[in-house]
């Protein structure tokens, strides 16, 4: 048996021409490319239990700033190539960035 990264039954692959705002019936499971400027990502209402991934497979250097449903504040930035586990509380998110990935 081997054990791997989670798979998700519900992802979107995606290359984005703007903000790209995520409801709580998005997929779980995000590969964005930005398309070729900077994006915004926008979360859905902190609810508790909810959890994401998002992949930033742009193929150059362009950052996608998520930030939470107000739009006000910054959670994470993910650089080319990066990934970060976002998760919610109910009251806020919090994520994790994975540097350097493939």
């Amino acid at each position: 048996m081997s054990i791997g990264a989670p798979t998700y039954r519900d992802s979107n692959t995606e290359t984005l021409s703007g903000t790209h705002t995520l409801t709580l019936n998005s997929a779980r499971h995000q590969v964005l490319d930005c398309g070729g400027a900077g994006r915004t990502i926008t979360l859905p209402a902190e609810t508790a239990g909810v959890e994401l991934i998002i992949n930033n497979r742009s193929d150059a250097s362009e950052d996608m700033t998520v930030k939470e449903d107000g739009g006000s504040t910054t959670i994470v930035v993910i650089s080319q190539n990066e990934d970060a586990y976002l998760s919610s509380d109910g009251t806020y998110w919090t994520a994790i960035l994975s540097k350097g990935a493939t």
